[in-house]
């Protein structure tokens, strides 16, 4: 098919040359004998660059050479495949890191989700209590740790006190007694600890506690260890001058408060002065109903 698309393109180059020319050259080429061997010769030259030409146009067309690299050499198979190693290689490596980062990215959400939970379980709620090391009337050293797992009711006073003092441990000793006889109600232990640790031994703490409920555990300790306990509990506590010189006879000035604390040793409640024994024990059920039953 090239050769014949070849040949009606010589003879229409042959055709237009020819139309080109004068009459007269074209009645001397056939009428000087001499000149048609020449003649005849350019043609053909002219036909075969005509045909060369052709072809090489025609090939051009009709199918594309491989691909070169930037030094017009086609490009080896191997390099090929090396590239495409190298990409498949990067592609995999960006997935990665995006599912690594997507990880990530929910670990943090979930933190995040956890951190904002405890926020809204602990708003509200005071930060009362804490770590304390004190002795008992045995001189045993107890913490805030020995009472884990227990209820118990917390409160800070002195043997000398003349009548507070005596009135909130009978009134303690009234919450016990009718949590006592409530049977849905878990045991509650009273403790007292006291402001003036310079007077109140642990023999003297002892003896003091018999005139109230028998559960009572007295605790004291240096001057330093009541002072960490009642940061704690955000208890004030002053010493008052002697009224006497000499006598060793003070008032100390404290917060009269009673603190409710849970099992876990976290706060639960607290009691002023005007509380009523009934009413402290209804905050009381109503508090451990929470602890047992609540979210």
């Amino acid at each position: 098919m090239i050769s014949r698309t070849c040949t009606r393109t010589f003879h229409s180059l042959i055709n237009r040359y020819l139309s080109h020319q004068p009459s007269s050259a074209i009645s001397n080429l056939s009428s000087t004998p001499s000149c048609s061997f020449s003649t005849c010769s350019t043609i053909t030259r002219t036909r075969n660059v005509s045909l060369n030409a052709i072809r090489s146009n025609c090939r051009t067309f009709s199918s594309e050479p491989p691909p070169l690299n930037k030094k017009g050499r086609q490009t080896p198979l191997p390099f090929m495949l090396l590239s495409f190693a190298v990409c498949a290689a990067l592609t995999g490596a960006s997935y990665a890191y995006s599912h690594f980062k997507k990880i990530e990215m929910e670990e943090e959400r979930k933190k995040d989700e956890e951190r904002k939970r405890k926020e809204r379980t602990t708003k509200g709620k005071a930060l009362i209590g804490g770590p304390f090391v004190l002795v008992n009337t045995e001189g045993e050293t107890v913490t805030e740790k020995t009472f884990m797992g227990k209820w118990a009711l917390i409160y800070f006073g002195f043997t000398f006190c003349p009548d507070i003092c005596p009135e909130e441990l009978e009134k303690i000793g009234e919450i016990i007694e009718l949590l006592d006889k409530t049977p849905e109600a878990p045991k509650v232990q009273p403790i007292f600890i006291s402001v003036d640790p310079k007077r109140d031994t642990p023999e003297l703490i002892k003896s003091y506690l018999q005139d109230f409920h028998p559960d009572f555990i007295g605790l004291t300790g240096t001057k330093e260890q009541v002072k960490r306990a009642t940061k704690a509990y955000r208890v004030y506590f002053s010493e008052g001058p002697d009224q006497a010189e000499g006598a060793n006879e003070y008032i100390v000035d404290h917060s009269i408060v009673t603190f409710l604390v849970d099992p876990k040793g976290n706060f639960a409640a607290n009691f002023g002065q005007r509380t009523s024994p009934e009413e402290a024990v209804s905050k009381i059920i109503d508090k451990m109903n929470d602890f047992y039953h609540g979210d």
